[in-house]
């Protein structure tokens, strides 16, 4: 038993594997806190190396760590509602009524309180006082009747409550199976013999809550197979550690419009437990503090993504991770370097009475962090998360359009992939001028800033584009045509200029052939510079620069280097962002002067 790495198998490719693989985790973590205390515990780290997860710690596990009357209570809580359960000894509790009545309080103090100007004050603090504890979707989600898991789960959870004399056995059987990278068979079937004996169902029925692929119906983890008779059985060890697991990494969100259920669980690359436990607790308060309607589907996948980016900076920063070695730490620092992304499956109402899986699929982090070199960067790269999550979350799925634009940007967020980005600026662009016509005052943008620190982090062959300075000119020029005049236009001011409406869907159409998109460009500069020769002859006054010949000159260069559609793409996402703050500051002026 002295040991210090144990193993996972992936034997199924599915979020069964991480549930084990933070099961084990969690059990080797309270043996740990049991026989050394709790602020003396071995550094331990859950690690993807390829067929299994390994999980390290800093000092072997001893045989002394496991005396044969070991006191162990379960790690995962057994759930009851109101009307008294069946609760098994010494094994702690949620009550799923309390825990729904206490979310919907908290909901509606924060409804009551939202015009309200809290911060510092005391209801502040006792808004704070009635948060309901970080996992309470966990409770949610399997105290959902028809989710038909409760009864199953807890029946997992007090196999080892009423077998607690022989919690030794259980944790020597559970570190025996997990002691190499093939798994010790002859450790479960002598735990078969002697302490599985204690337990009722010694082999338990596989749930699809613990085993998606294995649900009724589907009982294969490679889709070759398609039967409808009994799921298979597992051993109850590996089901327990499941159970367990799920509290740590199991993150269930509730789709609004359809009533689906959706599960995320973080696949780890190289995880350090502590941080682990730090930043779910972080990752979950954000995704609850979301506004209920921005809970749909795909916005559902995309927030997911970027508040756990989020969370994992925000705990980077608090740490205080100012002027350390970067170079050394930056497997640490950057999220898509420690956590892959996450397993997603969808559970469908497909029935009045029971819910059921129909979709899992695998959501890669951001490419997003790159190398950072100071803590300016972590904060630089969690200022583009913000806005980006403050333009999805303007976008309503519901309408055809939103659906579409949202679809690329997950296409983009969880597949760096950038033709789907391009595709999601193009669309944006329409809608941010539809927002403007409608009337809205205000409508979330891109800045160029940030557009310019992701492609460095993400794409930084894009770059030698985006710093050219007939580039740069000519996006200045598309947003002073298009979302600055109709920015003005919505507030009730004099437009200044003519709105150009369509200008980005002529220059993303004409962008399939070369001749034809510089061509169109060259129209739209000459037709730019006619307005402001006129402007400034019927005013006096010029509220927006020229172009020159030398910036079609460049811009058809890039063209001719980096084809015309990437370079249409671009100027149309540089051309629909927020005007820089002093460019902003500098037409405000010369207006005042007017």
């Amino acid at each position: 038993m002295h040991q210090d790495a144990y193993f996972v198998p992936k034997r199924t490719g599915t979020y069964a594997d991480v549930l084990l693989a933070y099961g084990l985790a969690a059990i080797l973590d309270r043996l740990a806190g049991l026989a050394r205390g709790e602020f003396n515990k071995p550094r331990m780290t859950i690690v993807d190396a390829g067929p299994y997860y390994e999980i390290r710690l800093s000092e072997p596990v001893r045989k002394e760590w496991v005396p044969d009357g070991l006191f162990f209570r379960s790690p995962a809580p057994f759930l009851r509602r109101t009307s008294a359960d069946d609760e098994p000894p010494d094994t702690p509790t949620r009550d799923v009524d309390a825990t729904r009545e206490r979310v919907q309080a908290y909901r509606k103090m924060r409804f009551d309180l939202r015009e309200e100007n809290i911060r510092g004050s005391d209801l502040e603090q006792q808004l704070r006082d009635q948060e309901p504890p970080e996992d309470w979707t966990v409770v949610a989600f399997l105290g959902d009747r028809r989710m038909q898991a409760m009864d199953a789960y807890n029946r997992i959870v007090a196999g080892w409550a009423r077998s607690r004399d022989r919690a030794a056995e259980h944790v020597r059987a559970v570190l025996r199976l997990f002691s190499t990278p093939e798994g010790d068979e002859k450790a479960l079937r002598a735990w078969k013999k002697g302490a599985g004996k204690a337990i009722p169902k010694a082999q338990e029925t596989a749930s699809q809550l613990l085993n998606p692929h294995q649900g009724k119906g589907l009982n294969e983890p490679k889709a070759n197979a398609l039967r409808m008779d009994n799921v298979k059985d597992r051993p109850w060890p590996e089901e327990f550690l499941k159970a367990v697991g799920l509290w740590e990494c199991m993150i269930p969100r509730r789709v609004v419009d359809t009533e689906d259920w959706k599960v995320y669980v973080p696949a780890p690359l190289r995880m350090d437990w502590r941080a682990h436990r730090e930043v779910t607790a972080r990752f979950r308060r954000y995704l609850w503090n979301e506004r209920r309607g921005d809970e749909t589907s795909l916005k559902s996948d995309i927030t997911s993504l970027l508040l756990f980016v989020r969370a994992w900076l925000d705990y980077v920063e608090a740490a205080g991770r100012d002027d350390v070695d970067f170079d050394a730490d930056v497997a640490a620092l950057a999220p898509e370097k420690v956590v892959a992304g996450f397993h997603v499956a969808q559970f469908k109402l497909l029935s009045r009475n029971a819910y059921t899986m129909v979709h899992m699929s695998f959501l890669h982090l951001p490419q997003w962090t790159g190398r950072p070199q100071s803590r300016a960067d972590i904060l630089s790269i969690r200022d583009v998360i913000d806005e980006h999550l403050e333009v999805v979350r303007g976008i309503d799925e519901t309408r055809s359009d939103g659906h579409n634009m949202l679809r690329a940007y997950r296409d983009f967020v969880a597949g760096n992939s950038w033709g789907a980005f391009f595709e999601f600026a193009a669309g944006y662009s329409h809608e941010m001028m539809r927002r403007y016509n409608e009337g809205a005052r205000r409508v979330p943008a891109f800045s160029p800033s940030r557009l310019r620190r992701l492609i460095m982090a993400a794409n930084k062959p894009l770059l030698p584009i985006i710093q050219n300075e007939g580039f740069q000119n000519v996006a200045y020029a598309i947003r002073h045509s298009t979302v600055i005049p109709q920015s003005r236009k919505a507030r009730g001011q004099d437009a200044l200029y003519e709105v150009r409406y369509g200008l980005g869907a002529e220059l993303r159409r004409k962008a399939t052939v070369r001749d034809e998109f510089v061509v169109a460009l060259c129209g739209f500069m000459q037709s730019y510079n006619q307005e402001n020769a006129q402007k400034l002859e019927n005013t006096g006054q010029q509220m927006r620069r020229d172009l020159r010949t030398t910036d079609i000159e460049e811009v058809v260069r890039l063209v001719d280097e980096y084809g015309p559609e990437v370079v249409a793409s671009l100027l149309i996402a540089y051309g629909y962002a927020r005007e820089p703050r002093e460019a902003e500051t500098e037409t405000n002026q010369q207006e005042a002067s007017k």
